[in-house]
């Protein structure tokens, strides 16, 4: 596998989410610089940067700030607030997202700043310096996404209780000087290291999502056109060697969410950046009807099912028909959420004739944040967006819809016509659980939030603030906020 994945070792180096990012002093006695004294040491301070990232992704946080898009609802309190574009600075959910995002930086920082000092082979300095960037550039990608202006820091020295906030153009400068290191410094597979083989980021991953974030650059709030062409670049890089890595599309949709390929720390060749949860984290729970005993966290939403087109892909995502105890079975229309939900992510462990007997609030699934598809739908608009939808992008475009059993995108398009096909395309092969690639992220980058909430169903939640520029981002954790005005909503 080469993929990123959890590696479980370390977690009393780390303090409670509980605790705000600017506590960070513990960290700091965690870390002297002697710490890094041998390449173990340098081996285990990464590791525990992956146990953060365990930590991040549990109970599906990061899904909370997605939940006003197209694809998803909720019962649960957390998330309803952001559905209705009425979310508070006190949102567990955010708020735990923002506490362990900081740690993992921390962490990061603290790695990157010392490594060099380690009595260990370049090689290995160079790899533990490779997993750091990379994992700090993708946290640093989720929390700008997020919250636009954020805390931004690449040493403990530099914070403070009024450090003031760093907008998106210097944040995005540093993810992509991160990701460019990561993508020089990690191997293309971890093959010779069994401890981290088909677990760790690589240089593919790294490429990957370079080319998402120059995308995201192309949009809303910085509007930087220019970044369509390194975004085509960058994402065409990684298609034409996609066998140096061993990405690819999986024939079978299916098999893309499958036990047998997805499951026990172990994932498809799909698969790019993911997140695996050994049985000890993760939240099937999370996502499954109140009859199974689930908690309703989040489940998909009835507009959005019912315009889906049908074929293997939504065969393989959704679940609208439910087998029950009684030997009975329910539509979806009968359950207690009157809702569809989303099964790609339920845990390899059920018994698909009773689902009720598979459930747990622990899963060994892994949890998705970047696929192959997503190079391809990157590349296609990227393409279009620098200079036109040529023979290439409508390749792009068209492997992914006619693996999800669509026919080729119409001939012809012109260049808006062509990125919204693939914007919507996007929409149909990211809903419901992907962390990175959420379709609530094109929302906010081509500006359409606003429009989207004329698209929902009237039995949804009804809406408390009509969306507008200021919904866009999250609100800051109000505990930080009264240590740093800077935070004040």
């Amino acid at each position: 596998m080469k993929k990123i994945l959890i590696i479980l070792i370390i977690s009393s180096i780390f303090v409670s989410c509980s605790e705000e990012f600017l506590n960070i002093a513990p960290k700091g006695d965690v870390y002297p610089e002697t710490f890094y004294a041998t390449e173990s040491d340098l081996e285990m301070a990464v590791t525990g940067v992956y146990r953060v990232f365990q930590e991040l992704y549990f109970f599906g946080n990061a899904l909370a700030y997605t939940t006003a898009g197209r694809d998803k609802t909720s019962k649960f309190n957390n998330f309803v607030e952001v559905d209705v574009f009425n979310a508070e600075g006190d949102n567990g959910e955010m708020l735990r997202f923002w506490a362990y995002a900081y740690q993992a930086i921390n962490a990061c920082n603290t790695i990157i700043n010392n490594y060099e000092g380690a009595d260990a082979s370049e090689a290995a300095k160079k790899k533990a310096a490779g997993q750091a960037h990379f994992l700090r550039g993708y946290v640093y990608f989720q929390l700008v996404r997020m919250y636009n202006e954020i805390p931004f820091y690449l040493s403990e020295e530099e914070v403070s209780n009024d450090m003031p906030l760093t907008g998106p153009q210097v944040v995005y400068d540093l993810i992509i000087d991160d990701l460019k290191i990561a993508e020089d410094y990690l191997p293309t597979n971890w093959n010779d290291d069994t401890k981290r083989a088909g677990v760790a980021v690589t240089s593919g991953a790294a490429k990957s999502l370079l080319a998402y974030v120059y995308l995201s650059m192309a949009g809303y709030p910085l509007n930087d056109e220019s970044k369509y062409a390194l975004a085509a670049s960058k994402a065409k890089e990684v298609i034409d060697n996609s066998g140096t890595w061993g990405y690819k599309l999986m024939e079978n949709i299916a098999d893309l969410y499958s036990k047998e390929f997805n499951y026990e720390n172990r994932a498809c060749e799909e698969v790019v950046l993911a997140f695996h949860n050994d049985n000890e984290w993760g939240c099937p729970k999370c996502g499954t009807p109140g009859e199974y005993g689930g908690w309703e966290v989040y489940m998909a939403d009835i507009n959005f099912f019912e315009t889906y087109p049908e074929g293997p892909r939504k065969d393989a995502i959704f679940m609208w028909e439910f087998p029950m105890p009684n030997g009975t079975s329910k539509h979806y229309t009968e359950l207690s959420s009157k809702h569809p939900w989303y099964k790609q992510y339920w845990d390899g462990k059920i018994n698909w004739d009773k689902p009720w007997e598979g459930f747990d609030w622990k899963s060994s699934r892994p949890q998705v944040a970047l696929t192959h598809s997503n190079n391809l739908l990157v590349y296609a608009e990227a393409k279009a967006m620098s200079s036109s939808p040529d023979a290439s992008a409508y390749k792009a475009i068209n492997d992914v819809r006619n693996r999800a059993g669509l026919p080729d995108l119409t001939e012809g398009l012109s260049q808006i016509a062509f990125r919204d096909s693939v914007v919507q395309e996007r929409a149909w092969e990211f809903p419901g659980g992907y962390f990175c690639t959420d379709p609530w992220y094109d929302l906010v980058r081509l500006e359409r939030v606003e429009a989207s909430v004329t698209e929902r169903n009237p039995i949804e939640n009804q809406i408390v603030n009509q969306p507008t520029k200021e919904h866009y981002f999250a609100p800051y954790p109000s505990v930080d906020g009264v240590k740093n005005p800077n935070l004040a909503n």
